[in-house]
């Protein structure tokens, strides 16, 4: 019965949002999908599977996604994965309709070949891909997720949690797409289940400062009346932010932080009609409240990325912070729907959300990388002629400069940051005034990876450190001959890999990796192979560098006696030592070691792994002593 209820739902729904034209195109699929998904239930309910499709449907009209193929292919969004091949579901859709087809295979998870399941990294860089075409492919797939996250409460702790952080990728590119009321859905949804004491504490404090600020909300409407009416604002809203307010998604995908809660916990938006009316009613608010500095910003001449039209403002009010939007009534729907609001009609234009989107093209970035095309943007910041660029929260100078122009980035040594310069990697404010100052002699360096924040400028900073003609500081490189000397072990751009672990006196190869450092192996390594590898020598100068190492023993009495007993026995100094447990059993321990040559050191590191205590290197590098700088770290996978 509730099957049957839902179909005839989501018919009554066409014919109000579509017409009666769409209602057989959305009952033929409706149709199709019950057959696709013949006998299939859901796990959490044991309902008809189908229902599943019906939902994301309906949640399609419910949002403003009024397209009858959209419509369509949120219906069949399953088939081509879940429908039995006998069915022939892409032949029979394919025929139905092309453009649903299309949808529908765009929506698809792309399997892993070895496990058989969802290859989430392939599939998001897939469908964000696709959505560079068309927008619809997002939106469903958002919908789909968003019914999800509607029933993580029937899974396990670490299930749910699970599901969650696979749901919260997908709040970035609402955010981006200006659908701000379903990202805040979304966050609603996973946080209790992502990070449960955070969210239950976040919530109780923002309902107690709610409380105290009341009687402070209904002063100021009392005040109001002074910007209301007279060919003024014609309404206004006092409203209280939400728990997604203070959330912010990291770089790292389906993961995210709450800010420390505090005041303002409310904003007002005044509604006007025109522009016009629009800055008489910001200067009222100014004249009367007062404004604070550097928080005005005009967002109706130049929308924010996502969209957002509005002159915001903050005032002090009862000894507070309080947020101000001057909000047009033509933009209203548009600041919490973005692409949604009147789609197809007259809602904000989505090519330049393609746009954005078609940057990922059919590149190799890894999943991070292509999340970090769709954070949300916080800082907007001005070249000397007043055009606007927008970064996301600690971008620096030289993200500044790629995103002005690939020549700039690449030929950067710093800039004018409001007439005082910086360094490549000055952190930006937002309001910043910036003018890039280059060099002809200037190069990409690999430690802006370290501090860059935008894909693009990444991105282009690894494709510079990829030419083999990179230099790499404490590498000498012969590439007629393929061979190189190793003239310095500090340098910061070695990487010495843990699976062999190559020190002074052992015969060694290196090549450059993707990021422009230089990997290290012995020669003998079982994981050397193909010809990219090139022949090294040993050629540093007799110093006393230290040796830092990080490694794992296993947490019984006396481990670490076993540890000192050898350094001991090699006459080397334990400095610096530290340790915290990994597991019940596995105890990870960091210590600096000197007072040797560097040919010594090497052989106490190979002889660490004999101590019957110790059970793997987790990397270790090398430094000046007593230098306080950060250390060369290692990867075993190379």
């Amino acid at each position: 019965m509730e099957l049957a209820h839902l179909k005839q739902e989501l018919l009554d729904r066409t014919r109000q949002r579509l017409g009666s034209e769409a209602v057989a195109l959305v009952a033929h699929a409706t149709e199709m999908a019950c057959q696709f998904h013949a006998g299939q239930v859901r796990k959490l309910d044991r309902a008809p599977y189908v229902t599943h499709c019906l939902h994301v449907a309906m949640s399609c009209l419910e949002w403003g996604l009024t397209d009858p193929q959209g419509v369509c292919a949120a219906l069949l969004h399953d088939a081509l994965e879940d429908a039995p091949p006998e069915l022939e579901a892409e032949r029979n859709i394919g025929e139905f309709d092309p453009v649903v087809l299309n949808l529908v295979g765009a929506v698809s998870k792309i399997r892993n070949l070895q496990t058989g399941s969802g290859d989430l990294p392939a599939t998001y860089r897939k469908i964000l891909s696709a959505a560079s075409q068309d927008l619809r492919v997002l939106l469903i797939k958002t919908f789909d997720v968003l019914h999800n996250s509607q029933t993580l409460g029937v899974h396990g702790p670490n299930k749910a949690k699970n599901k969650a952080s696979l749901a919260l990728i997908y709040v970035g590119v609402t955010r981006r797409l200006g659908i701000m009321e379903l990202a805040d859905a979304l966050i609603e949804l996973t946080l209790p289940h992502l990070m449960p004491v955070q969210y239950r504490r976040a919530q109780k404090t923002i309902e107690d400062l709610r409380t105290r600020g009341a009687p402070s909300m209904q002063r100021l409407a009392q005040n109001l009346d002074m910007v209301v009416g007279n060919g003024l604002a014609d309404s206004y809203v006092i409203e209280s932010k939400r728990i997604s307010d203070f959330f912010y998604l990291t770089e790292k995908p389906g993961t995210g932080r709450l800010l420390l809660i505090g005041w303002p916990v409310y904003r007002l938006r005044l509604l006007v009609e025109d522009d016009d009316t629009a800055w008489r009613v910001l200067g009222k608010m100014h004249s009367i409240f007062g404004p604070l500095p550097r928080h005005v910003r005009d967002y109706l001449n130049a929308p924010r990325v996502n969209g957002f039209k509005a002159l915001t403002t903050r005032i002090i009010w009862d000894g507070h912070p309080l947020n101000i939007h001057v909000v047009r009534k033509c933009d209203e729907l548009a600041n919490r729907l973005g692409v949604l609001a009147q789609w197809g009609v007259s809602g904000p234009d989505p090519t330049r959300y393609m746009r954005l989107l078609a940057t990922l093209g059919d590149s190799d970035l890894r999943m991070s990388e292509v999340h970090a095309h769709v954070l949300p943007d916080m800082l907007d910041v001005y070249t000397p002629k007043g055009d606007r660029f927008t970064f996301p929260v600690d971008s620096v100078v030289v993200d500044f400069a790629y995103m002005v122009h690939t020549e700039l980035g690449e030929r950067c040594i710093g800039a004018k940051v409001n007439g005082i310069q910086r360094p490549p990697e000055y952190p930006m404010s937002d309001g910043d005034v910036v003018r890039i100052l280059t060099s002809k002699g200037a190069r990409p360096q690999r430690s802006w990876l370290d501090h860059v924040k935008t894909a693009r400028a990444r991105t282009l900073i690894k494709q510079a450190l990829k030419n083999q003609e990179a230099t790499v500081r404490g590498i000498n490189r012969n590439p007629a001959t393929s061979t190189f000397q190793l003239t310095s072990l500090t340098g910061k751009d070695i990487l010495w890999s843990t699976c062999c672990l190559a020190v002074p006196g052992m015969p060694i190869v290196g090549r450059l990796s993707e990021d422009g450092r230089w990997i290290v192996h012995c020669a003998n390594c079982i994981k050397i192979q193909g010809a990219q590898w090139e022949k090294g020598q040993w050629a540093i100068q007799p110093g006393s560098e230290a040796l830092q190492i990080t490694f794992t023993v296993r947490h019984r009495a006396g481990a670490l006696l076993e540890v000192l007993e050898l350094l001991a026995k090699m006459g080397v100094n334990g400095q610096t030592i530290q340790g915290k447990g990994r597991t019940a059993d596995i105890y990870v321990i960091s210590m600096e070691m000197d007072g040797k040559k560097p040919v010594v050191l090497g052989k106490v590191l190979h002889e660490l792994l004999r101590v019957s205590a110790v059970q793997e290197i987790l990397s270790y590098g090398w430094r000046q002593p007593y230098d306080s700088g950060p250390v060369n770290t290692t990867r075993s996978e190379e």
